[in-house]
């Protein structure tokens, strides 16, 4: 089973003018076991999704649908799932598959849970280990 960290800072942000306050800013990093490293865009299971699957061989591609308009999907080969947001909820479709989820999870081990079902049943990528990493 491959393992992965993630690890985060926090840290203050000024606002960029007087009248803002400061703000508590939170940035998390995977770090996979080849000693590979990516910044995640949230803490959440779009985000892990993503790094996890682009990891192993998957790119992000967008396909025309219309005049002007585009689908942002995931493909390797001839496979192409399609993730969908709505609200605080993430839908990824593939052929004949669809698992609708949360987007955010109070637990890690509900949101880890989570994302390796995603990656075993849409992407046929093997479970991680993922742990949060300590300082």
């Amino acid at each position: 089973m491959p393992r992965a960290a993630i690890s985060s800072k926090a840290f203050l942000v000024e606002g960029g003018c007087n009248a803002c306050k400061m703000r508590n800013a939170e940035t998390f990093t995977i770090h996979f076991e080849d000693r590979l490293s990516e910044m995640l865009d949230n803490f959440d299971v779009p985000s892990l999704v993503q790094t996890i699957v682009q990891k192993n061989g998957w790119r992000e591609t967008a396909i025309p649908v219309g005049i002007g308009e585009e689908m942002i999907v995931l493909k390797k080969g001839n496979d192409v799932i399609e993730p969908k947001y709505l609200g605080n909820q993430v839908v990824y479709q593939a052929e004949n598959q669809r698992i609708q989820t949360k987007q955010t999870f109070a637990e890690t081990t509900e949101l880890f849970d989570q994302v390796n079902q995603i990656l075993v049943q849409l992407f046929n990528i093997e479970p991680y280990e993922i742990k949060m990493a300590v300082d």
